[in-house]
């Protein structure tokens, strides 16, 4: 992994990267195509503290199956989790809804039948109303993430 010299910018992961995959709690944004094109990444966990996901950190990572966003995330910018057509989980920590920009493309040609969005109890309303995040038919409501 290739990170700022203060560890709070996860600037690349190298495309042969595989498994799993927990971002140190140090960093605080995931730049620009940071994970781009690593089809061997099942599982990303972002760790509390991370603020903004980058234009296409995570593109076309299509073994990507489990998705972990924590309450810190504050932007998804622009198709950051396009063509992960492999996704079928996304755990949203924030016990408010993060929102989306209209045409962020943020979950572009993900298939929004099968994955299924898990919110913070309360939440799930909110989330079948947001702009993106209510493409997605299965949302579960769920006390602990």
């Amino acid at each position: 992994m290739l990170f700022n010299k203060e560890l709070t910018n996860l600037i690349h992961c190298p495309v042969i990267a595989v498994g799993d995959y927990i971002i140190p709690s140090t960093v605080e944004t995931i730049g620009v195509e940071a994970f781009s094109q690593c089809k061997g990444i099942t599982s990303i966990i972002i760790p509390e503290g991370i603020k903004k996901i980058a234009c296409m950190a995570f593109e076309n990572c299509t073994g990507l199956s489990t998705l972990t966003l924590p309450g810190s995330v504050e932007e998804l910018g622009f198709g950051s989790f396009s063509d992960c057509t492999g996704l079928r989980s996304i755990y949203v920590h924030s016990k408010s809804i993060l929102s989306l920009k209209k045409d962020s493309q943020v979950f572009q040609n993900i298939d929004k039948s099968n994955c299924i969005l898990f919110v913070m109890q309360g939440t799930k309303k909110d989330y079948q109303l947001a702009n993106q995040w209510n493409e997605f038919r299965n949302i579960i409501e769920i006390d602990k993430i």
